[in-house]
């Protein structure tokens, strides 16, 4: 038997069974908060007429003590998220490096709620962004309607697009598709607790075909978003502020509060290297990743997911779990392979998604500047602020076999 530390409950640490990360409750907020729903409603055409600044300039100041329950919060955040990055990147050529009270303030105080950085992050802008695209089903079934895309939409876009529905959605429908997993791998760690050698065979199996579903998910994007009115027009958006000095903003980005005080940000911006579902399955299979980049994507996470995390990590794993009872069983070493193989899979198709939507287009857009006499900036980044597919090629080239 291995070590005996405290199997976390999912449900403790705001984790839906059938949902995983994902909001379980598309939710509305109170009619208190319409000044900021409607902003957000009008966002596409506010950021075409570059008015939105001035509409939150004078915004009145309204107080998240109207919240009520964790789907509410989680909602508010994603709404003041968008409206504080559209208020910084309405002119992108000239960001603007305060937020003011308006906005600010409650955003700090929910980000400070859900124990997150004071930015829009992927818990945003994928996990808790989703809603029915048709009002006309009654009350449908997160689990069901998150797995087709033609259901559902975002709550909040900047560009009001499917395409922008896509890059939103498409993690949604992965996570969810996923997150169905956590509860059945943490019963395998719990049936071993026992002292019982646990029947691995099917739940292995049951893991590779979830990863393989997940990684036919991914395809969606590519048929509903293109990938050059992403990189122009939806990925600018959401860049961070964070080493941002050669966008106009040497400094970061200040929030005013109400009381007068300040908060200096300086944040990298929405990523799915943000995604808590995908840190579970590589301490749960025992894979380990020599680069600590994915730990500084910690913070970005909710305080309660953040937290879940750190529980998972005291257990052992199903590698473990495997040396322990099956060294030498040649089915359950087959299966136990197929699931990283699954795995590696996925990651193999997230790096294709990368080059397609950031690495080709930003090579187009500096042969083009080439080709107008100007001097190109290679802008290859990801939206978390690193160039991404060296470091997603290491992390798939590490989910290695027993």
């Amino acid at each position: 038997m291995l070590s005996r530390p405290q199997i976390p409950d999912a449900l403790d640490y705001d984790l839906d069974p059938q949902t995983g990360f994902v909001l379980s409750q598309a939710v509305d907020l109170p009619e208190y908060y319409r000044p900021w729903c409607q902003l957000c409603s009008d966002l596409p055409q506010l950021l075409q007429t570059r008015t939105l600044r001035a509409r939150v300039d004078s915004l009145e100041t309204l107080s998240p003590e109207h919240l009520v329950g964790p789907a509410y919060w989680k909602r508010a955040y994603l709404v003041l998220g968008y409206l504080t990055q559209a208020y910084i990147w309405q002119d992108k050529t000239n960001p603007s490096p305060i937020i003011p009270a308006s906005i600010g303030d409650p955003f700090i105080k929910i980000c400070n709620h859900l124990g997150t950085a004071p930015v829009l992050s992927y818990a945003g802008s994928s996990l808790s962004n989703w809603m029915p695209l048709s009002d006309n089903n009654g009350h449908p079934d997160p689990a069901e309607i998150l797995t087709d895309f033609s259901r559902i939409k975002s709550y909040v876009t900047f560009t009001g697009t499917r395409d922008e529905d896509a890059f939103n959605m498409v993690p949604s429908m992965v996570e969810a598709t996923g997150g169905k997993l956590i509860t059945l791998l943490l019963d395998i760690i719990r049936v071993e607790r026992t002292g019982h050698a646990p029947d691995l065979l099917p739940v292995l199996q049951i893991c590779s075909s979830t990863f393989k579903r997940m990684a036919e998910i991914l395809s969606i994007l590519h048929q509903n978003c293109n990938p050059d009115f992403f990189y122009h027009q939806i990925r600018p958006m959401l860049a961070g502020s964070a080493g941002a000095q050669d966008k106009g903003l040497p400094d970061g980005v200040t929030i005013y509060c109400s009381d007068g005080s300040v908060v200096v940000v300086r944040c990298v911006g929405a990523s799915a290297g943000q995604s808590s579902l995908f840190q579970f399955y590589d301490h749960v299979l025992g894979v380990e990743h020599g680069s600590k980049m994915l730990v500084t994507m910690r913070p970005y996470m909710p305080r309660l997911h953040r937290e879940f995390l750190g529980a998972v990590e005291a257990l052992p794993s199903l590698r473990d779990i495997v040396d322990c009872h099956y060294p030498d069983d040649g089915e359950v070493l087959a299966a136990f392979q197929l699931a990283l193989d699954a795995l590696r899979h996925f990651r193999t198709k997230h790096i294709a998604i990368v080059s397609r939507y950031i690495v080709q287009p930003a090579a187009a857009e500096a042969k083009r500047m080439l080709a107008d006499g100007l001097q190109p900036v290679l802008e290859e980044k990801g939206t978390a602020g690193s160039k991404p597919v060296p470091f997603l090629k290491q992390y798939r080239d590490e989910t290695v076999p027993i």
